[in-house]
């Protein structure tokens, strides 16, 4: 699955990055989720957040072994979406955050194997 265009970044935090990203309604996650009524699904809200992390916060060939997650809020196509990623070393863990208009619509933590 193809990730979402990136509008901005700030990357000036060591092991973090706050991204904002476009969520047009031709994105192929909202496809069938749900029919007059998309909305991003929260299995690709964690695909995202790992993906974005290798991409942006140099973690090379990682999986996550376990997850936490908090869904609060629906997050719709065209709505302005960030999102936070923070990198623990010490844990093996990223944190993420996904926020609209200063609202938090979802949280959580993504367990790492060993970092390379």
């Amino acid at each position: 699955m193809k990730l979402p265009e990136i509008l901005s970044l700030d990357a000036s935090q060591a092991d973090a990055i706050l991204l904002h990203i476009d969520l047009s309604p031709q994105l192929e996650a909202f496809e069938g989720h749900f029919p007059n009524n998309p909305l991003l699904p929260g299995v690709v809200q964690i695909d995202w957040a790992m993906r974005f992390a290798q991409l942006h916060l140099g973690i090379v060939s990682v999986s996550a072994r376990d997850f936490q997650v908090k869904f609060r809020n629906k997050i719709c196509p065209n709505e302005p979406l960030s999102l936070y990623l923070q990198l623990d070393r010490h844990k093996n863990q990223i944190s993420f955050k996904y926020i609209s208009k200063d609202n938090l619509m979802s949280s959580g933590q993504l367990k790492l194997g060993a970092l390379a």
